[in-house]
């Protein structure tokens, strides 16, 4: 995948999230934290702290290999619409019921399938575009 077509997906995953939670009056869930709202007393600084990292993220991808273009793309979306509920209302709008107490929304999904499928191509990856082990041991 080309650097541009994952800044698409990217962008597309994070407005039709953002789309969604056009439509809910009301949500089932305001996460003023992060993940299962830790950290929910400092809300300012988990959005600083978001918006970082949903920066570094975004940057990093244009340098990614192709094969990780996919995952992280994935999970830049995500971020980018939890990111901007953070910095925009002061709280992500959770709406999916996910189990008994814990809710999300389509960008927790595609954080979770990103980051799924980021893991399963590192470990199938075939170890020619990685520091050789015998060149950690050496130094």
């Amino acid at each position: 995948m080309r650097s541009r077509d994952a800044y698409i997906l990217a962008g597309t995953i994070a407005l039709t999230d953002s789309a969604v939670k056009g439509f809910i009056a009301k949500p089932p869930v305001k996460n003023y934290g992060f993940a299962c709202n830790k950290m929910d007393k400092y809300p300012k600084a988990v959005a600083c702290v978001s918006a970082a990292l949903t920066g570094m993220l975004a940057v990093s991808m244009a340098f990614a290999p192709e094969r990780m273009k996919l995952p992280m793309a994935m999970i830049l979306g995500g971020a980018l619409s939890n990111s901007a509920d953070r910095l925009i209302r002061g709280y992500v709008v959770d709406y999916i019921p996910m189990g008994k107490k814990y809710y999300g929304n389509i960008s927790d999904l595609a954080i979770m399938l990103g980051s799924g499928l980021g893991a399963i191509v590192s470990m199938l990856e075939d170890g020619n575009n990685s520091p050789a082990s015998d060149d950690i041991i050496s130094s």
